[in-house]
């Protein structure tokens, strides 16, 4: 669980490294999905509203949480764990927005998709 955890603080941390300033920067994750791939395998964000998402990790395993828009920052809970937010978001993430990070794990690569993707 605690990887899972991680990994989804990892992801949406990642969309914050997207590009130019935005009104709502959690606007285009409503009802799309947020897939990673990285050495830890493939996790999905489902966001279907501006307050729930739903988290399934490399196992199968799915996780509610909570996100919202503090300015431009996005910001999670997901399962029992604290709050986390992201760096200042430079573009919204939308459908067809991708990207490739660089964590402490590795090359993570993240793409937005339409609806939910699971």
């Amino acid at each position: 669980m605690k990887k899972l955890v991680l990994a989804a603080a990892f992801a949406v941390s990642s969309l914050a490294l997207a590009g130019a300033a935005h009104a709502n920067v959690g606007a285009g994750l409503v009802g799309n999905t947020v897939t990673l791939t990285g050495p830890s395998g493939v996790m999905k964000i489902y966001y279907p509203d501006t307050s729930s998402i739903v988290v399934k990790g490399a196992d199968g395993a799915e996780v509610p949480g909570t996100w919202r828009v503090d300015g431009n920052k996005i910001c999670t809970t997901v399962g029992e764990n604290p709050e986390n937010c992201t760096d200042a978001v430079e573009e919204a993430p939308t459908v067809g927005s991708s990207g490739t990070i660089e964590g402490e794990q590795g090359a993570v690569q993240w793409a937005v998709s339409e609806g939910k993707d699971f």
